[in-house]
Formats: C-alpha cells, structure tokens, sequence
C-alpha cells in the first residue's frame, strides 16, 4: 500500500489526474494567482479531491509501476489490485486509513467512505507566497492630506503676497533713486529670488532674463540728468541651452497614470507641473529653477510639507 501512495504522489507532481483502478481518482485543481483588491496578489494553490466515479485504468498508474521496478504489465496491474484490496480491507475492520501526504479515507455506514486531503503544493508552486505592492499613485487623496495641501496652499499664497509687496516697495525705491544704491539693486534681486521658495508666478517673471547692474558716472549738466535719468538696467535674454533644475516627482510610462500625477500637484498648489517626454518615460515634475541651489532649496521644502512626495529628485536638462 505504501508502494501505491508514493506512486501516486510522484504521479501527481505532473499529471492532474491518477486514476486507481476499482479505488477512484485523485485529482488537483490548480487556482492561478489573481488579485485580491488593489495592490494584494494571491499566490497561485492546489487543491486535491477524490472522484469515485474515476475507476477506469487508464494505464498511468501501471506505467509508472512498470518503468520504475522494471517489471510487465500483468505484474504490476496485481500490485496495484493487491494494494487496493489492503486499503478496503482496513477500512473494514479500522474504520479509516491514512494515505500519509495525499490524505486519509474514513469510513462513514457500512458502504460509504470520505476523503479528507491534506494541503497539496506542486513542485513549481513550491516557495510562492502572496504579494503586496505599495501602489505608485494615490488615486484619491486621504482627507487629511487634502486638508493639509489646503492648508500649505493657503500658506505659498499669504508668503507670495508678502513677498510681492517688498518687491514692489524695493522696485519704488530704485525708481527714485536709479543708480547711486548699487547694493539696494542687489538686495532687490535676492528677494526675488527667495519668493521662488513661495510661489511660481515671479519665479515665472524671472525665468527667461536676468538683470544685470553697473555703475554710470552721471553727467553734471541738467538735459544729460534727464537724457540718463531712464537708464536702470539692461536686460540680457539668457541662452537657450542654459541647464534648468527640475523637480521630478515620478516616472511613467501610461500617459494617463502622468496626468493624473500633474492634476494631484496643480492642486497641491504646483501650477507649473508638467511633463518632461523621453524615450519610453514620461517624466513629471513639480517646478524648476534656474540654478541647483534654488532646485535643492525647493526639494526639501516639498518633502517637508509633502510628505507624499517624499521620493522627489532633481533633474538637470
């Protein structure tokens, strides 16, 4: 009988199917991996079962008898039938027996018997466990988060006033005083560049050209004061190779899956998000400066208040 069980385990691991002539069948029924809620994935199992209807020999058992103890075919069907007598005849007079890992039989009355299986696992499903995979966007923010981008959007928008209002008293100033004030000019420029850390629409203003400041003798005479009165700055367009910093929040490949991340960050207060397109990537990012001290700056501000962003870099292009 033993002899028995281990052919049909060993046949099992390749066959759905092994058929023990006047016994009945064991059969596996394989359940492939699928998913179980959003990012949950069940590893594929095997359920084992007993048809008693399955008698027919099918000529796999006795195969296996044959190939592996090198003996005929007339043989090894005696040794499956001496085999099968011994499992009836204990569930006669012991009322159940155990098939060791395929499971045990019971009887239950005098011409009924019940299957009961132990957990079956085929060789290549041997290791797999269930997986969880954290999803790459949040497609609907928690309440609290939302609370809190309201909150942070509130806050750019009061900083941004602030700083357009010393911007514009410091603007005054050189306006009434053009050229003397060389150190004003340059005050004026780093608080600028500081409302950056605020907002996007001055870093906007700023981005396409830089002023640069010089000393001008101013002639003695009245119409030369008032032919140079006007003459402030001059405006240099910056190249258009110049590098530029971005703040990219993620990589994508679906287009969809991008908008969606542009959509998140527009209202989270980033209303210059958008989309870097390379070769099979897209990438998102949330803003971009002009130097690597801005860029790095404005990173850590964002993982401070963004915590879901948290995996933000900056990109040179």
């Amino acid at each position: 009988m033993n002899q028995l069980i281990s052919h049909i385990e060993f046949l099992l691991h390749t066959h759905n199917c092994v058929i023990v002539p006047s016994l009945g069948g064991f059969v596996v029924n394989t359940m492939p991996a699928r998913r179980n809620g959003l990012s949950v994935f069940d590893s594929p199992t095997c359920e084992l079962v007993f048809n008693r209807e399955l008698t027919h020999n099918d000529g796999l058992l006795v195969e296996s008898y044959m190939r592996t103890d090198g003996i005929s075919f007339e043989n090894a069907t005696q040794k499956i039938d001496d085999s099968v007598r011994q499992i009836k005849n204990l569930l006669r007079t012991e009322k159940s027996v155990d098939l060791g890992d395929l499971g045990s039989f019971t009887m239950i009355g005098n011409q009924r018997f019940a299957y009961q299986p132990k957990p079956f696992v085929r060789p290549e499903h041997f290791g797999l466990y269930n997986a969880s995979l954290k999803p790459i966007l949040q497609m609907q923010p928690t309440p609290q988060l939302v609370e809190t981008a309201r909150s942070n959007k509130k806050s750019i928008i009061r900083k941004v006033s602030i700083g357009a209002a010393a911007a514009a008293v410091i603007a005054a100033i050189m306006f009434i005083f053009p050229i003397q004030d060389s150190t004003l000019r340059h005050q004026t420029a780093q608080i600028l560049s500081e409302t950056g850390l605020f907002g996007h629409k001055v870093e906007k203003t700023t981005e396409n050209t830089t002023i640069v400041s010089s000393e001008i003798a101013l002639p003695e005479t009245p119409d030369a004061i008032e032919k140079y009165s006007n003459t402030q700055t001059e405006v240099i367009a910056l190249p258009s190779d110049a590098p530029r910093f971005y703040i990219v929040t993620g990589v994508y490949e679906v287009r969809k899956v991008a908008d969606d991340m542009i959509a998140l960050l527009q209202s989270e207060g980033f209303s210059t998000a958008s989309t870097i397109e390379r070769s099979n990537r897209i990438d998102v990012y949330a803003s971009h400066f002009s130097t690597r001290e801005e860029a790095e700056l404005n990173l850590r501000k964002l993982k401070q208040d963004f915590p879901n962003h948290k995996d933000a870099w900056v990109l040179k292009r």
